[in-house]
């Protein structure tokens, strides 16, 4: 079983081995954002990061990064899961892009139900789901 928890400084040289997207996870950290899926040994696998305010003034799950030798095997989702069972979010929004597969999966899982679409909001012009998780 995934223990999910607070990521803390100590996290990042762990986060930063798998970390897929652009930014610096240490400000994420600082500002409590993230949530750590750890292996048995205590070490960070997965990571899910919350902002406030990101959509439309809503909460947004802006990043969900899960080291690739521990993707489907539940970190993903136990991550996901305590982020809705998070008292600070009345609401939860998440977006991802139609060839995500694996965040597709994930997403009907979870239960997180489809709101809409945005298209040319991103750099290469494509198009971005809109999901509501609570």
């Amino acid at each position: 079983m995934t223990r999910i928890r607070f990521g803390a400084l100590g996290d990042y040289p762990d986060l930063l081995a798998f970390d897929e997207f652009i930014g610096d996870r240490r400000l994420n950290l600082q500002a409590g954002q993230l949530l750590v899926a750890e292996d048995g040994d205590g070490r960070a696998v997965g990571y899910l990061r919350t902002s406030p305010i990101e959509f439309l003034g809503w909460p947004l799950l802006a990043l969900l990064c899960v080291r690739v030798d521990y993707r489907r095997r539940g970190a993903g989702q136990a991550l996901v899961r305590a982020a809705l069972s998070d008292g600070r979010f009345p609401r939860l929004y998440v977006t991802t892009e139609p060839e995500n597969d694996p965040m597709l999966g994930l997403l009907r899982k979870v239960g997180a139900e489809a709101i809409g679409h945005a298209d040319r909001l991103t750099f290469d012009g494509g198009r971005e789901l809109l999901f509501r998780l609570k």
